[in-house]
Parts: structure tokens; sequence; C-alpha cells
């Protein structure tokens, strides 16, 4: 559901290697094949040990740059750390870097307001979720690895109610089609919601 070279970028992106499509990373990898290859089986990895031992879940800006640096810190110097580059996908503009602060506080809060969801029953915490992950992946603070840091938070957000979420479930382009929905100047959050149902289960 990631990938950095289907993202369009605004200006001369500085996580680049100087005149190759291959991002800058810790094992001097440059063939971008090989690295996304690479990336795939670190974060796997780390993904299991996130599962294993969870980070604390305050769900917050904080907590999305916690989760990613677990999951990409062995691969990327600026893992965890809030994008300087404006990024977008299918023509259409992610939010710009130097709002990811001000309006994850505001969309953090929001959920905070909701009691983090905990009072709902299984389809409505997944409808909720689902507006929540359409508002998040909007806010896009990282180059690289949005997709999977989502999925760790919505996967401890849903823990606190009972639920969990089987991803298998839902295709890449699934995703995808969904997340551009919610994309638009008049955004649609109905397929991240409907999937969301689609792929949640009781623990």
């Amino acid at each position: 559901m990631d990938g950095y070279e289907h993202y369009d970028l605004q200006d001369e992106d500085p996580y680049l290697i100087p005149g190759s499509t291959c991002l800058k990373n810790l094992l001097g990898i440059t063939d971008t094949r090989l690295l996304l290859k690479a990336e795939a089986e670190i974060s796997a990895a780390a993904l299991a040990e996130l599962i294993a031992s969870p980070v604390e879940p305050t769900f917050d800006l904080n907590h999305l740059c916690r989760i990613h640096q677990c999951l990409f810190g062995d691969l990327y110097a600026w893992a965890g750390q809030v994008r300087c580059t404006e990024i977008s996908k299918g023509g259409k503009l992610f939010l710009p870097y130097r709002l990811v602060e001000q309006v994850s506080e505001a969309v953090f809060a929001d959920l905070h307001q909701e009691g983090y969801l905990n009072s709902l029953d299984m389809a409505q915490f997944a409808t909720r979720a689902g507006y929540y992950l359409g508002k998040i992946n909007m806010i896009h603070p990282f180059r690289e690895g949005n997709g999977r840091t989502q999925r760790v938070l919505l996967d401890q957000l849903a823990e606190l109610s009972g639920f969990g979420f089987e991803w298998a479930g839902v295709s890449g382009e699934q995703m995808a089609q969904a997340c551009r929905a919610a994309r638009q100047d008049t955004p649609d959050y109905g397929p991240l919601e409907h999937l969301l149902r689609i792929c949640i289960v009781r623990l």
C-alpha cells in the first residue's frame, strides 16, 4: 500500500540519492528495486517486534513518529521525522509539510473527544476508524512508510475496544482507491469506512 516510486514530487527531493530515484538509506543501496525488497523485509521484521512489544499508545503525532521509527529506523536516517518536502499522488497534494503538526494536533484532539471510539459497537467503530484513517492519510507525515505506520496505529486503537483488523482482506489497490476518494477537495470517507467494516474482527 506504500511505495515511494508512485509519489509525485513537487520540488527537488532531498530524500533521494542525487541523480537517481532511490531513497538515501543506511544500507548504501542504490537500486530502487533492491531497496524496496530490503524495506519490505526490514519493516516486516520490525512489525513483528512491534506486535510483541508495542509502543505506548498516546494517539498523537508523536505516537505515529515512534511507530515509524520502529518500522524503518534500521533503514532510513529520517525514520520517525516529519517530512520536509511536498508530495502528492495522482495529482492530489497531501497536506503541506508545514501544516503537519498543526493539523495532526486537531485530528487527534477530535479522536480524544470521541473517547478513542471506545463506546462504539464493531460496525460503528470501523466506520469512525475509516474516517480517521482518511484524515491521517491526508496528513501523510512521512516521506515513505505512511500506510504501514497508520495501520499499526489503527491496530492499537482497535485493541482498546477489543477489535482488530485483518488487513490481508483488503488489496493494495482497494486501499489506494479508498484513500484517493478521501483525498479529494470534497473528501469521501465512505470507501475507507466500507473497507474497515470488511476487515474488522472481534479479538
